[in-house]
């Protein structure tokens, strides 16, 4: 990790976006019998700590420096407040493509501005399986937009990574999960019982 991801890995801890337990996820929505998850990542809660999300951004700064894109692209709404923050700051245009198209005003799938043509980089919390991301592609490419990269705060490491590649799409992920958790377990704010319970957990759910 950079000293900047280690930071936000410790804001990440510290005000509760990492929570262990027993957690049912979306992927339950497909899989309902899948094994409940030993832990959680809520990175909504990020937009009530202004301090972390300014670390965020300095870190996907880091992460998109290089790719080349004409618009920010969010798959709301966890990722909204991210990357209309990130779209300030960088000056580069943000949309939003919508899960179903509005029935009332000017009827669309995509909030925004945009032309045909343009090559978008789409930005989510995290990633388990591709679904969501795909769902947004679709939208986007319907839509004549190009989309190559999908940037995310978290890969959880369960196959959505994997899925994208298979599409032909590339991930950029600032944590892997497995990251994290070292981390956290050499930092000792993660028991081993605990770190290898999510490990197991981790080999079998991909």
């Amino acid at each position: 990790m950079t000293e900047k991801q280690e930071i936000l890995a410790s804001d990440l801890f510290e005000v509760g976006a990492i929570k262990f337990g027993a957690f049912k996820l979306k992927l339950h929505e497909k899989v309902p019998d899948a094994p409940l998850s030993p832990i959680y990542i809520d990175l909504r809660i990020l937009r009530s700590f202004p301090k972390v999300l300014r670390n965020t951004i300095e870190v996907f700064k880091e992460l998109i420096a290089g790719l080349k894109f004409d618009l920010l692209a969010d798959i709301p709404t966890a990722a909204t407040p991210l990357v209309a923050i990130l779209s300030y700051e960088m000056g580069i245009p943000m949309i939003s493509p919508r899960k179903d198209e509005k029935t009332h005003g000017l009827s669309r799938r995509i909030d925004g501005v945009f032309q045909t043509g343009q090559t978008v980089l789409l930005l989510d919390d995290l990633i388990t399986k591709a679904d969501s991301k795909f769902e947004a592609i679709q939208a986007l490419q319907e839509n004549g937009l190009r989309v190559q990269d999908v940037l995310v705060l978290v890969d959880r490491e369960q196959g959505g990574a994997q899925q994208l590649e298979e599409a032909g799409y590339r991930l950029h992920a600032v944590f892997k999960l497995k990251d994290l958790l070292s981390y956290y377990l050499k930092k000792g704010q993660l028991e081993p019982a605990r770190y290898e319970e999510i490990m197991r957990y981790l080999a079998t759910s991909t």
